[in-house]
C-alpha cells in the first residue's frame, strides 16, 4: 500500500527535522547550558510526540515493527517546559535526584508501552497482536493518560507562571539594568500550552459525546499541526536567548515586611531621594541597584522599596527608567544634542540595552523615538 502524503504530513515532518535540529543545537550551545539541555529536552519528546501520525500515514503501524511502538512521552512535556522556565528564571537551580519524582508518570507510562509492545513483537498476525495488547487494557491506558496529561497541565502551568511572576517581582523591585531579561515571550509558552489543553479536552469531548473519532482524525491533526508550530516557536525562542549568566550574581531582595516608618522619616526620605535623583542624577549608572541606592540614601533596603511603591506607585525599576525618559525626552528636545543619534542619547541617560530602550520608550510615551521628535519639529 502506497503512504498518502499530503501537506498536513509535509508540515509534521517539516517541524519534527526543525525539532531535532535546534536540540542538536541547544545541546551544543556554550550558553545557559542547563536550560537549554531541558528545551532541548522538552523539544525532542515533542518531536517524538508527532511521530505517532506519522506511523499511520507511511503504514508503519501496519508492520510488524512499529505496531505497538513504545510512546508514551506526553506525560514528560509538561514537568519538562515547568523545569525549562525555572532554570531560566532561577539561576541559581540545578536540576536534583528528587525532581525526577515529576516524571514517574511518564516512566510508569513509558515502562508500560515497553511491556505491550516486546509482549506482541514477536507475534506475526495482527488480529493476535491486537488481542494480546487488549489484555493489557491498552486503549483504556492509553485513554488513562490523556485524561491524567489534562489534570497535570493546569497545575505545572500555574507553577511555572508562578515562577516567573516571582522572578519579574524580584526584577522591577531589585534592578535598574535593562539588559537583565524579563522572559515576556514565556507568557505566549503559557498560551499556546494552554490551547494544546484545550484542544485535548475540545478533542475528547467530540469522541465521547459525538463518536467523532470514529468518522474523522481531523481534529486531532489540527493538534498535530499546532503542535509543530509550538515546536518551532519554543525552540526558535529558546535559541536566540541571549546569555544570561550574569545573573548568578543578582541581588537577594528580602521578603520581610517594611519596618514601621514616621510620616517624618517617608519624608526625609523622599526629600533624599529626589536629591540624589534630580542633583546628582544616579539613575544614570545603568547597572544601579536598589541595594546600592539604599546605602546611599543611609535606609533599609526593604523601606526604601516600600516607600517607591507607595509613594511614587511605581516599582523600583519603572521608578528609574521614568528618569532615563525623561532624560533622554530632554535631550532629544535639545538642540545641543542634535550631533547625537538617538540610542547614544539613550546609552548616556542610563539605558544600556537598544531594544529595552525602544520598548520602554514606546510604551510610556505612546509614539517611537523618531515620532517624538518629529512631533516636536511641528510643534
Amino acid at each position: 500500500m502506497n503512504p498518502q502524503f499530503s501537506l498536513f504530513d509535509l508540515l509534521i515532518l517539516l517541524g519534527i527535522i526543525q525539532g531535532i535540529i535546534t536540540s542538536i543545537l541547544l545541546l551544543n550551545s556554550k550558553k545557559n547550558i542547563q536550560s537549554n539541555k531541558l528545551l532541548a529536552l522538552a523539544l525532542l519528546s515533542f518531536c517524538f510526540l508527532s511521530t505517532k501520525p506519522l506511523l499511520h500515514t507511511f503504514h508503519l503501524w501496519e508492520t510488524n515493527f512499529f505496531r505497538f511502538f513504545p510512546n508514551g512521552i506526553e506525560l514528560a512535556l509538561s514537568p519538562l517546559i515547568y523545569f525549562y522556565i525555572k532554570s531560566l528564571v532561577t539561576s541559581r537551580f540545578r536540576f536534583k535526584p528528587r525532581h525526577w519524582i515529576h516524571f514517574i508518570p511518564f516512566l510508569l507510562a513509558q515502562i508500560y508501552a515497553f511491556i505491550v509492545y516486546f509482549s506482541v513483537l514477536r507475534v506475526n498476525d495482527f488480529n493476535e497482536k491486537d488481542s494480546i495488547a487488549q489484555s493489557f487494557s491498552f486503549d483504556f491506558v492509553k485513554q488513562s493518560e490523556e485524561y491524567l496529561l489534562l489534570l497535570l497541565l493546569p497545575f505545572y502551568l500555574f507553577y511555572s507562571y508562578k515562577e516567573l511572576m516571582n522572578y519579574k517581582k524580584w526584577l522591577d523591585n531589585t534592578i535598574s539594568d535593562s539588559t537583565f531579561p524579563d522572559f515576556s515571550w514565556l507568557k505566549n509558552i503559557f498560551k499556546l500550552s494552554l490551547l494544546i489543553g484545550l484542544f485535548l479536552l475540545v478533542n475528547h469531548f467530540l469522541d465521547i459525546f459525538f463518536d467523532l473519532g470514529d468518522t474523522t482524525v481531523l481534529h486531532y491533526n489540527l493538534l498535530n499541526l499546532f503542535i509543530a508550530f509550538m515546536i518551532y516557536y519554543l525552540g526558535l525562542k529558546g535559541y536566540l536567548q541571549p546569555d544570561y549568566t550574569f545573573s548568578k550574581n543578582e541581588i537577594a531582595t528580602t521578603t520581610n515586611l517594611p519596618s514601621k516608618i514616621s510620616d517624618v522619616k517617608f519624608k526625609e526620605t523622599v526629600e533624599q531621594l529626589q536629591k540624589v535623583m534630580d542633583v546628582d542624577k544616579v539613575f544614570l549608572y545603568p547597572k544601579l541597584t536598589i541595594r546600592e541606592l539604599s546605602y546611599m540614601i543611609n535606609i533599609p533596603q526593604r523601606d526604601l522599596s516600600h516607600i517607591i511603591n507607595q509613594y511614587y506607585k511605581l516599582s523600583f525599576r519603572d521608578f528609574i527608567n521614568q528618569y532615563r525618559l525623561e532624560d533622554v525626552k530632554s535631550k532629544l528636545k535639545d538642540e545641543n544634542y542634535s550631533h547625537m543619534s538617538i540610542l547614544g542619547i539613550a546609552l548616556e541617560s542610563g539605558f544600556n540595552s537598544e531594544a529595552s530602550f525602544y520598548r520602554i520608550f514606546k510604551k510610556n510615551t505612546g509614539v517611537s523615538p523618531k515620532e517624538f521628535i518629529q512631533q516636536k519639529n511641528n510643534e
